[in-house]
């Protein structure tokens, strides 16, 4: 690659970085404005907890489909779409007068949001590889904690002074900037005459592409393990807040800022994350181990006070993020795998995770309705964060222990 394609390319990942940021940052934003939601729409947390769960939902359904637009539009041109529907959705949700009208602010952001994510993985496998590619999903995983982070510190501050309305106004702004230099930055990599015959026959087998994938067992194991952090992340940034308010006797800026050093630690493990694989030879044993820190540590939080509690803060934001960039190299580890087909596999896995999260706030407000409290349903969902060990102790392995042996034969 000469110096032009080696700058350009850093430019593509500072681009998707931003815009990682700024889709974990407007989905978040959301969990210090429960309280403010629901009592200017006279609506029960159950519904306000729905604003969360619905861009899981939308989300997963678009990344599933992703890859089809894309074999339209481009990977690039999907991503920047995607990017300007956050931006809209988010400000549509701004200027909201109505539940409803926030409602589809919230989804039309959800529909960027599964446009851009598996994308996020895919175009960077054209411009890095190797252990390059570990750490660079390693970075952009460290974006959505970055951006959560930022979010749940910084927005009921800002909510207080100019109105909670107002600051989605200004993230949508935001986020609309880096639309417009997502259209200068996000531009095809030139391709050699094999990998331009090899992209169009993957355009041509857009179906097969996808019952091959949906028949590896990989593929589910996968997903079912992505479950469990999505929907522990979208419980912790929806409801933790206001359970921290209540249980807790504290201010829900106190309450934002206990959320947000969740995912302010999960901002090195990150980083952390990329530089084990980069010299782990082995994955399954890496992801159970994370697998248990995110049951444990969540339900930590529930039962436990002082020191403990704020490990207990610290272990979780490890638990969300530490896996990322080990879990997001496995499908391009795999056999027969494109940049195509990655990301297809990477879109299904994303669609079931975030069904999961879709339902994590809905069935968690049902539980509050019913029982006055929301620790029985953090309660499941601390110990559903097990699953994904369980689902890692039955996968095959994939790392660079395997490839060496591959290498010899």
């Amino acid at each position: 690659m000469n110096a032009q394609g080696i700058h350009h390319k850093w430019r593509v990942e500072v681009t998707l970085y931003a815009s990682a940021i700024m889709m974990s940052l407007i989905w978040s934003s959301l969990g210090p404005m429960m309280l403010e939601i629901t009592e200017k729409f006279q609506i029960p947390l159950v519904k306000a907890g729905l604003l969360s769960g619905i861009v899981a939902c939308v989300l997963g359904l678009f990344a599933s489909i992703s890859s089809m637009i894309s074999s339209r539009l481009g990977m690039e041109n999907t991503a920047s779409l995607g990017v300007f529907l956050m931006s809209i959705g988010c400000l549509m949700t701004g200027l909201a007068d109505r539940y409803s009208w926030v409602l589809v602010g919230r989804i039309i952001f959800s529909i960027g949001a599964g446009m851009f994510f598996p994308m996020l993985g895919a175009i960077i496998m054209q411009w890095f590889d190797g252990d390059e590619l570990v750490m660079i999903n390693s970075i952009n995983f460290s974006g959505t904690a970055v951006g959560t982070s930022i979010g749940l510190a910084i927005t009921a501050p800002i909510m207080h002074i100019i109105g909670w309305q107002e600051t989605l106004i200004i993230y949508g702004m935001i986020c609309g900037i880096v639309a417009c230099f997502s259209l200068f930055t996000l531009v095809p990599k030139r391709m050699t005459d094999s990998e331009k015959y090899s992209d169009q026959r993957d355009h041509e087998k857009t179906k097969a592409i996808y019952l091959d994938v949906m028949k590896r067992k990989e593929t589910w194991l996968l997903a079912m393990a992505f479950a469990a952090p999505v929907s522990l992340s979208v419980i912790t940034h929806t409801f933790l807040p206001a359970y921290f308010v209540t249980t807790k006797n504290i201010g829900m800026e106190t309450a934002g800022y206990y959320v947000s050093s969740v995912y302010l630690s999960g901002i090195p493990a990150a980083i952390l994350g990329g530089v084990i694989g980069v010299k782990l030879d082995s994955r399954r044993p890496f992801l159970i181990f994370n697998g248990i820190i995110l049951g444990v540590s969540f339900l930590g939080l529930l039962f436990f006070e002082g020191l403990v509690f704020k490990i207990c803060l610290s272990f979780l934001g490890v638990g969300f993020l530490l896996f990322t960039g080990i879990f997001y190299t496995i499908p391009m580890e795999l056999n027969k795998m494109t940049p195509r087909s990655a990301g297809v596999m990477l879109g299904i896995i994303t669609f079931v995770g975030m069904q999961f999260g879709f339902s994590a706030p809905i069935f968690v407000g049902w539980l509050e309705l019913k029982t006055g409290s929301l620790l029985l349903g953090l309660i499941f969902y601390g110990f559903f964060g097990f699953m994904m060990a369980i689902c890692a102790f039955l996968i095959d392995e994939t790392g660079n222990k395997v490839s060496s042996k591959d290498g010899h034969m």
